[in-house]
């Protein structure tokens, strides 16, 4: 968005995605914004199974929302890494560090996609 519309849509374009991400969450879920363009939720008491189910929905919900800007009609796609807490992580920088390896082959699969982390 930014290299094509200008840093001003981009941000906008990054508002509106807040704005659906959280409509589309609910009330006991955690949003927060991680830097630049990522975004992490936590989902307590939430299955990996339906942690997935989630992140897919939402990823439907951000791909079907458009915003006019310039006279133009924009959209957004997203790539989602979910990953599940697990008894022997050392904590949630263990966690996010899942989801992350999780988005980024989102990201490489070809984007707009739920990941799902294996831990092999």
């Amino acid at each position: 968005m930014n290299d094509t519309y200008g840093h001003e849509v981009g941000d906008m374009a990054l508002q509106q995605f807040a704005v659906t991400l959280k409509s589309a969450l609910r009330e006991i879920d955690i949003l927060g914004r991680m830097g630049g363009e990522e975004f992490a939720v936590l989902l307590p008491d939430t299955s990996l199974e339906d942690a997935f189910l989630s992140a897919e929905r939402v990823r439907e919900v951000i791909a079907n929302t458009t915003f006019e800007k310039m006279g133009k009609t924009l959209s957004v796609t997203t790539s989602i890494g979910v990953a599940s807490q697990l008894e022997d992580m050392s904590g949630i920088d263990e966690l996010l560090s899942n989801a992350d390896s999780a988005l980024y082959q989102a990201k490489n699969g070809g984007h707009n996609r739920v990941v799902k982390f294996e831990n092999i």
